[in-house]
């Protein structure tokens, strides 16, 4: 089976980016591309990355705080998540309840409608804590950033590299 010429369009279209999103904020396609690999600052991930002692929704406690939650179910985004669902019934033809996240994430037709969800919240995006809120706190996003990656590498030193090997998997010769 030899290369055939017509797969070469196929494969560079599938390398391009979204032109919506490249076309966008660089903040926003960062949020945009965060949220669609998942690695992204919500409670079901930053607990995962043990940044936070619990997944739980900070802004309507739900115990788990996800991208679906996020964009279908929390109240705090009930108006952005009606425009999101119209929009995208509009351009794919779902309704919200036959979408899921990743589907959304992927389709080119709805990027415009997820830039504009993202847009109008602050999903995706480092929040201030309320311990910074109530301390009249002016760190910018940047700093906050900064901060949490401290953190992060912090953690990161104090865990060995390697976990010793257990006494079941080591070897007869030892």
């Amino acid at each position: 089976m030899g290369w055939r010429p017509d797969l070469q369009d196929e494969v560079q279209s599938a390398e391009k980016p979204d032109g919506t999103v490249a076309g966008s904020t660089k903040r926003l396609a960062s949020r945009f591309y965060q949220l669609k690999t998942g690695r992204c600052l919500t409670g079901q991930y930053l607990q995962w990355t043990m940044n936070r002692p619990t997944a739980q929704c900070w802004w309507c406690r739900c115990p788990t705080q996800t991208r679906d939650h996020l964009f279908k179910v929390c109240p705090e985004w009930k108006a952005q998540q009606k425009v999101l669902g119209a929009e995208v019934r509009k351009e794919s033809g779902r309704w919200k309840s036959r979408w899921k996240i990743w589907d959304l994430l992927a389709d080119g037709r709805c990027g415009q409608a997820v830039l504009y969800f993202l847009s109008s919240t602050v999903v995706g995006r480092l929040v201030l804590s309320e311990d910074e809120v109530g301390a009249g706190s002016k760190a910018s996003e940047w700093e906050l950033r900064e901060r949490w990656e401290r953190e992060e590498e912090r953690r990161a030193e104090e865990l060995p590299l390697f976990l010793p090997t257990p006494s079941f998997m080591a070897s007869a010769d030892e």
